[in-house]
């Protein structure tokens, strides 16, 4: 191999570097321009725009439900439910919640999708199930094209997080994906959340503790 071809490889690789580092919030949290943030401020108007929702089960389906109070539905008038295929509890969550909206100019679409690991799972047959589900993401986010993605700590969404940055390293469309750890989590974050951490571009944990260990993360206590 010549010092041409090396030189081409290094070339390559630092560029990639590059381009990975400047696609991962985790190096530009906290650096958003002041111009940039009043024009999301300025932006609540009505719109068109699908917010994607992932969907864990149990404690993490009443988390999101309540955070779900909060969002501008005049901003994202369109949801994309994202639910493993065998939680049912989650898809009579979003029924009731949909009912209570009661908006005839809103749509919502639940995709459902399988889950990447379950309880007890061994760790290899966890990497088939998350590649299948992994394709099924895939899927679903080209399919919809949400213009943003919020979510809690359920496993699956750590592969929606990071199909959503796909786009955006290929300078197609920036989808921001905003992270809020459980409220049970108090002294350390979950395995989602340790991942997310680097993936979102909003972390937000509930717990003064949780701030002090990881200080890009955002804190609003009791947001559930």
């Amino acid at each position: 191999m010549s010092w041409l071809h090396v030189l081409a490889a290094v070339v390559c690789v630092g560029a990639l570097v590059l381009r990975v580092r400047a696609v991962l919030p985790v190096f530009s949290r906290g650096r958003q321009p002041s111009s940039a943030r009043r024009k999301g401020k300025a932006a609540r108007q009505p719109t068109d725009k699908t917010l994607c929702i992932v969907l864990g089960s149990g404690g993490h389906t009443a988390e999101m439900a309540r955070l779900l109070q909060g969002v501008d539905f005049d901003r994202y008038a369109r949801r994309m439910y994202v639910v493993g295929d065998s939680d049912l509890l989650s898809l009579d969550q979003i029924g009731s919640l949909e009912a209570a909206r009661d908006h005839e100019a809103e749509h919502y679409t639940v995709c459902r999708i399988p889950r990447s690991r379950h309880v007890g799972q061994s760790f290899k047959s966890s990497i088939v199930s998350s590649l299948w589900t992994l394709l099924h993401v895939c899927r679903v986010m080209l399919q919809n094209s949400p213009d943003a993605v919020l979510c809690n700590g359920p496993a699956n969404c750590v592969l929606v997080g990071i199909v959503a940055l796909v786009p955006r390293f290929w300078g197609i469309k920036h989808i921001p994906v905003v992270y809020v750890e459980s409220f049970a989590r108090v002294t350390s974050l979950s395995l989602s959340g340790r991942i997310m951490y680097y993936v979102a571009d909003r972390f937000v944990v509930q717990w003064p503790g949780l701030r002090e260990k990881y200080p890009l993360a955002e804190y609003i206590p009791h947001l559930v």
